[in-house]
């Protein structure tokens, strides 16, 4: 899966932070995860890609080497965002950080597409309940930037799909804590 977000966003530094930085803000990040009701496995898989970047950005030569990467991208000419490759099995944790780094409409999005078949979760999964609560949270997320955008029409759109979701939401819910 392709995460539409570089490893600086993702950890929330910084180009100009250095390694020390970088450290502080990993162990700031691990310390403080979210409260929102998120599986262990969701969690972990979060703390895993925060390290990964923490890793990359505080090794000098590998660094140097993802920012060249950067450079070249944006010297494209054509609008490309930068993206990072993460296994399926930290999906939800990669989701979680993008709604972390205010990307909202883009975690919900995605969310949403992993709910749908084919790759879709097996009902009543954690994973399910992952996905699930991640799409309620970033459609609620989006929601509030298009009102501060005033892009109302938009975030009446969005908040229809929380409600026809909603329910969605709170059957998982049950059905994973039977």
């Amino acid at each position: 899966m392709d995460l539409p977000i570089d490893h600086f966003r993702l950890l929330g530094v910084g180009p100009a932070s250095d390694a020390q930085t970088v450290l502080r803000t990993l162990q700031l990040r691990l310390d403080r995860p979210p409260e929102e009701g998120f599986t262990a496995d969701a969690l972990q898989a979060r703390a895993d890609l925060l390290r990964s970047s923490a890793d990359l950005l505080s090794d000098g030569p590998r660094r140097a080497a993802y920012e060249a990467d950067l450079t070249a991208l944006a010297g494209a000419g054509a609008r490309v965002v930068p993206a990072l490759e993460i296994p399926t099995s930290k999906e939800v944790g990669g989701l979680l950080l993008l709604l972390e780094s205010d990307q909202a409409l883009e975690a919900f999005e995605v969310a949403c597409r992993s709910l749908q078949p084919p790759q879709a979760p097996a009902l009543g999964s954690s994973r399910e309940a992952d996905l699930t609560l991640l799409a309620g949270l970033a459609c609620l997320g989006a929601c509030k930037e298009f009102e501060q955008q005033r892009r109302y029409e938009r975030a009446a759109q969005d908040r229809k799909s929380t409600r026809l979701n909603s329910s969605h939401l709170v059957i998982s819910y049950a059905v994973f804590c039977l």
